[in-house]
């Protein structure tokens, strides 16, 4: 009995389609991000949960990101308050808004690095 049951438990569990991560859309690709007063950065995310900023500057901001709670957050490696967007499945062409510590912003996720 403790077989058939396993075995339906394994037969239920392939039926259900696997979720990919929020962001698997996007790896390997990049999300060009304007803030309100004009500011452009570029962010990579990858699919190890880590992900970079790379500022007007030039310089390289490096951080992690995980899905909790209906949120998708991105964390710097410097610390800081967590920038979060609502869980979906990201894919290139989406549009999205967020706020950060430095402003309001519009990603823009295109092909490529």
């Amino acid at each position: 009995m403790k077989s058939l049951l396993l075995a339906a438990a394994l037969v239920a569990a392939a039926a259900v389609p696997a979720l990919a991560d929020t962001w698997t859309g996007v790896y390997g690709n990049t999300i060009t991000s304007t803030y309100s007063d004009g500011r452009v950065v570029k962010v990579y995310v990858n699919d190890d949960h880590s992900y970079s900023v790379v500022l007007p500057d030039g310089k390289t901001l490096n951080g992690t990101w995980a899905d909790a709670n209906g949120q998708s957050c991105f964390t710097l490696s410097t610390g800081g308050t967590p920038s979060c967007f609502p869980i979906k499945e990201y894919q290139v062409g989406d549009t999205f808004s967020g706020t950060d510590a430095t402003g309001s912003f519009t990603g823009v996720i295109s092909a490529g690095r």
